[in-house]
């Protein structure tokens, strides 16, 4: 046996077909060398298949506040139980937060923009009441398993407008809608109460992204870049992951999937989705939303002390930040002048109302709240009488379609906390005297339209039967007017 054919009787298969391979690939690409980035592996099926790896470094992205489009993968491996919402099986919010790919990390310049909108500087960070506030479940042993807890603070407002929107989903969410499905929807499951909550983050974020798109924001483990005196670390606002959607149903999927970071007292669930609206509805448009022509860092969404704005109520209800309550925009003051700049409100009916009620006001200078708010498409209404904040609900979808169904009907308080927390109030409207010489001649009463009277021998005493009405009452008026309200026996607590 000669040298040659000794040589080739011992020589590696492996490394005789790679060498072959490398030969062929050299013809393949015009005589240029290629990289093989890793050896080549035999699958069980038999087939090669080649790794290159291109040598040349990526480029810089020259527009560091864009975020990639996030698409969602329905083939990952989710448990399911019937008892819960779809959630990934992992043990741990570290663990969680590692087996999350995709996104785009934040970067400065995006921190800063959120710390200047929402607490008007880089130096503040938000207080300890916002950090442990999440959309946490009432007890599904109370009168009220659809409710989300809320404390006495800032975050008050901003939960119960996801309560509202929750309540929308599970009231009148059904496809096919009945009597006594809509009068079980108070009493839902754990897995229907935490569905109609992911319908209502989604909800809120697609709509503030005009239909068409929506951001979301996660946290992670550590900060994405390194802070300067142009920014104080607050280990939230850096540590955050940008996800962006353009369907629904990604979006829809992926809050399923993550919802149990908004769920948690130490999640900083609030926080992460004030951030997400805010980058869905993008800060420019915020700023035109609110007619601001001069300083925009003057302008935030969060008061002094940490309270909602009405920009960000109109942001959560709406989709647009407006200023104002009212219908339209106002290009006159009170005395007929022209003013400098247009009033911007509200310019269609939104999907939950608002009431206002505040006893401080005068008379003459009354927090205007348009019908847009006031007439909402879903008989729920967000509520603020003297700085308190609550929600009114009706279980009846015709109430804001059917001036008939007006003439009598319930209406349901939820405020959240741990006192004072839900009640049941009865309105009527059309209320006519059973015997019509009931009315005692020697006294001058004064009828409003729904017959509720009122003494009118002076403005004093006129105004001191009003300051006899409970405010929630006295709000409720605002809508109905000369309604008489039934508490049902309980003390009025607002």
């Amino acid at each position: 046996m000669s040298e040659a054919s000794t040589k080739a009787v011992g020589e590696d298969p492996a490394k005789t077909d790679r060498d072959n391979l490398d030969r062929l690939l050299k013809i393949f690409n015009g005589g240029t060398g290629v990289n093989l980035g890793s050896p080549v592996r035999l699958p069980e099926h038999g087939r090669r298949r080649v790794t290159i790896n291109d040598t040349k470094p990526l480029s810089s992205t020259l527009l560091p506040q864009r975020v990639k489009t996030f698409y969602m993968d329905p083939r990952i491996d989710m448990l399911t139980r019937r008892d819960t919402v779809i959630i990934p099986n992992v043990p741990t919010k570290s663990a969680r937060a590692r087996s999350m790919i995709g996104g785009t990390p934040i970067t400065k310049e995006t921190a800063i923009a959120l710390r200047k909108i929402t607490l008007g500087s880089t130096i503040h960070s938000f207080s300890r009441d916002w950090r442990k506030a999440a959309l946490i479940f009432q007890d599904e042993s109370t009168k009220y398993p659809f409710g989300l807890q809320t404390h006495r603070n800032g975050a008050r407002a901003f939960i119960l407008c996801f309560q509202g929107y929750l309540l929308k989903h599970l009231l009148f969410g059904r496809q096919y809608a009945s009597s006594l499905a809509t009068r079980n929807a108070l009493k839902p499951s754990d897995f229907e109460r935490r569905k109609a909550l992911c319908s209502a983050i989604c909800e809120i974020l697609w709509q503030a992204g005009c239909q068409s798109r929506c951001s979301l924001c996660l946290l992670q483990d550590s900060a994405f870049f390194d802070t300067d005196y142009t920014y104080r670390k607050d280990g939230l606002t850096e540590m955050i992951n940008l996800y962006e959607f353009k369907k629904y149903v990604d979006l829809e999927m992926f809050v399923k999937r993550h919802l149990s970071h908004f769920e948690h007292e130490n999640s900083n669930g609030c926080i992460t989705l004030l951030y997400s609206i805010i980058l869905s509805r993008t800060i420019p448009k915020i700023y035109e939303d609110m007619g601001i022509h001069e300083n925009p860092d003057k302008v935030r969404l969060l008061a002094d002390n940490e309270d909602c704005v009405p920009a960000l109520i109109n942001l959560l209800l709406t989709g647009r930040a407006t200023q104002y309550y009212h219908n339209g925009n106002i290009i006159y003051d009170k005395d007929g002048h022209l003013l400098p700049h247009p009033l911007p409100g509200l310019k269609e009916r939104s999907q939950i109302g608002m009431l206002f009620f505040d006893k401080n006001e005068d008379d003459d200078e009354r927090t205007e709240v348009g019908s847009m708010l006031k007439t909402p498409k879903s008989p729920i209404w967000l509520t603020l009488v003297n700085n308190q904040w609550g929600l009114l609900f009706s279980n009846n979808h015709d109430l804001v379609s059917d001036w008939r169904v007006e003439h009598h009907f319930t209406l349901y308080y939820y405020t959240g906390l741990l006192q004072n927390t839900y009640t049941v109030i009865n309105i009527e409207t059309l209320r006519l005297p059973k015997d019509k010489h009931e009315k005692n001649p020697d006294e001058d009463w004064g009828h409003t339209r729904y017959n509720r009277r009122f003494r009118v021998k002076t403005a004093v005493a006129r105004k001191i039967e009003e300051e006899k009405i409970p405010p929630l009452e006295r709000c409720i008026l605002t809508k109905w007017y000369g309604a008489n309200v039934d508490w049902n026996g309980v003390h009025p607590f607002v």
